[in-house]
């Protein structure tokens, strides 16, 4: 039938907190299955909130590396690097992968937009920590418009975010899963405790969701029980009965063990209801909306008169670009130049502020991808006479796009500033 190996290996932390972890090797025919556990307790009887901090144990990482072809319900298993989505067939395929209906493991997705990061080499660390049990990608500025593109605002990353594919999907065809945003990553701390801070916190989501959804492999059971039946056949009288009694407690055993695992089961689901609901008013403790199809908040601040603004373009759609508003760059303001209009920009701009009484226009030629930097502007210039000129050049780029071999303008897809007055 096969042959099982178990190992148990126990390590105590400095805090006195014990950590178990319990291999079990299955080879049956050609396959070989590997079963791991992880177990922890606290270092002392405390009634309080335990905070422990699981890693992948060295072990586990030397397993996984050893062999190149190890699969989980039939998707290759994650091997602790990083994916390349900056090139447009990298987008492709990470589309691909989102959307895959047999992708069984979680994604995660790293916008490595330099204006917005906060930790350059964040991409880097959550493969490592996520080995075997994630994988993850990276886009840049300029692929996170193609991203936004193929999966439309509300599943995309982008402007320094890091989004939690889940494999499953939303009634509505939305992804299941977690934002951080670029923001709210910051408040972890922009140094590199910061960092190792929030990847604790994106381990321990992802280890605590994978105990309670894995399963053991059937071989596993299958070997076990085949071995119990030979044993028993090869026993007689006394020494069966002594044999049946010993399975009868380790039924009971195993009995009260899955009673204590459902009641934690239930225990973690109320925890989780409760924590959904008390969240529910503290819209910076989950940057997910899933009744806002951008990350932008609901409720808009309307520009105040004279006020600079600064966006993004994260993508089009329809002839309408899709706006975010952003921070300032720090390129130089000789890098501005004056905008007056884009078509698709301006529409952008007026369904995401739903006004059109801006004072000026400029974007900066040395963003990539959307960046945002210092305005320039006239404040003396009368308001009618901008749109005047608005109107103009949208015939001549209307004219030059219809015209054979013309390009749009490159300065279309970078970033735009406004400058409102009353």
């Amino acid at each position: 039938m096969g042959v099982v190996t178990e190992i148990e290996l126990i390590e105590t932390a400095h805090t006195s907190a014990t950590f178990t972890t319990t291999i079990q090797v299955a080879c049956t025919g050609g396959t070989v299955s590997v079963f791991v556990s992880l177990g922890a307790t606290p270092g002392s009887s405390l009634v309080a909130p335990i905070k422990l901090y699981p890693r992948c144990p060295t072990v586990v990482r030397a397993i996984i590396e050893k062999f190149n072809d190890w699969q989980f319900a039939g998707q290759a298993l994650p091997f602790g690097r990083v994916f390349d989505a900056t090139q447009s067939q990298g987008v492709q395929d990470l589309c691909s992968a989102i959307r895959s209906n047999s992708r069984r493991l979680p994604l995660v997705v790293v916008s490595i937009d330099r204006d917005e990061q906060i930790w350059h080499d964040l991409h880097i660390r959550a493969a490592e920590h996520l080995i075997g049990l994630a994988d993850v990608a990276f886009v840049d500025a300029e692929s996170s418009w193609s991203l936004t593109d193929e999966l439309g605002a509300r599943d995309s990353c982008y402007l320094g975010a890091v989004r939690l594919y889940w494999p499953l999907r939303r009634a509505d065809g939305s992804y299941e899963g977690i934002t951080w945003l670029a923001q709210r990553l910051a408040a972890f701390g922009v140094d590199e405790q910061g960092r190792n801070r929030f990847l604790s916190v994106l381990r321990r989501t992802v280890m605590s969701t994978a105990a309670l959804t894995m399963l053991q492999p059937s071989s596993v059971r299958e070997i076990h029980n085949a071995a119990t039946r030979e044993r028993l056949q090869a026993l007689e009288g006394q020494a069966r009965d002594a044999e049946l009694d010993s399975i009868i407690e380790e039924n009971a055993k195993l009995s009260e063990e899955l009673e204590k695992a459902k009641a934690t089961v239930s225990t973690l689901q109320w925890k989780l209801a409760a924590t959904t609901y008390s969240r529910q008013g503290d819209p910076a403790a989950n940057d997910d909306d899933a009744d806002d199809p951008t990350p932008e908040e609901s409720i808009r601040v309307p520009p105040e008169p004279g006020e600079t603004r600064f966006y993004k373009k994260i993508g089009s759609g329809g002839g309408v670009d899709t706006l975010v508003q952003t921070k300032a760059c720090q390129h130089k303001s000789a890098n501005w130049k004056p905008a007056f209009k884009g078509d698709q920009a301006e529409k952008g701009l007026i369904k995401l502020e739903g006004r059109d009484d801006w004072q000026s226009l400029a974007h900066c030629s040395a963003c990539t991808g959307g960046g945002a930097g210092e305005s320039i502007g006239n404040p003396q210039c009368p308001r009618d006479l901008h749109r005047v000129s608005r109107g103009i050049e949208g015939i001549i780029e209307k004219a030059a796009i219809a015209g054979p071999g013309q390009h749009w303008p490159t300065w279309l897809d970078k970033s735009i500033v406004v400058v409102v007055t009353d």
